[in-house]
């Protein structure tokens, strides 16, 4: 698929937020017929554009109301594949990214108390990581599209 044109681009900003909608409301948003808003939508994901579609839920509810921001800085010998694959399955990280300059990574953890995010932290460091976290106080807003 080429780039996105400007209606790929319309349908694009309405399904983070309605994922649900039908694609006779979909099409009469971007301006299509029901059929040719769902041949965008495939064309989409088979393109690997959209790439799945997800129910948000509300960490409070869900009784995750902690958001973490670790910073680690892994040592000489720290099994960095293992570390990444381990981060990987955890239900409580949410993003992990490489930084640029010194090796580190900036992960973001959603979690249920502070003796929960101790126990991360105690992991990371028995791996030979050196880490730094910052809570997060609040949160202004959260964006679900790109």
């Amino acid at each position: 698929m080429s780039n996105p044109d400007h209606t790929d681009l319309r349908i694009l900003a309405i399904l983070p937020a309605e994922g649900k909608l039908p694609c006779q409301e979909l099409g009469e948003a971007v301006g299509l017929s029901a059929p040719a808003a769902f041949q965008r939508v495939r064309k989409l994901e088979t393109a690997g554009v959209i790439v799945g579609y997800h129910a948000r839920i509300d960490p409070q509810a869900a009784g995750k109301p902690l958001i973490a921001f670790v910073h680690v800085h892994p040592g000489p010998d720290a099994p960095m594949p293992q570390l990444l694959a381990r981060w990987r399955r955890a239900p409580a990280v949410l993003e992990c990214h490489r930084l640029t300059g010194a090796d580190r990574y900036l992960l973001k953890l959603r979690l249920e108390n502070v003796s929960a995010l101790s126990a991360f932290l105690d992991g990371a460091r028995r791996a030979g990581c050196t880490v730094e976290s910052e809570l997060a106080v609040e949160t202004a807003f959260e964006r679900w599209v790109v």
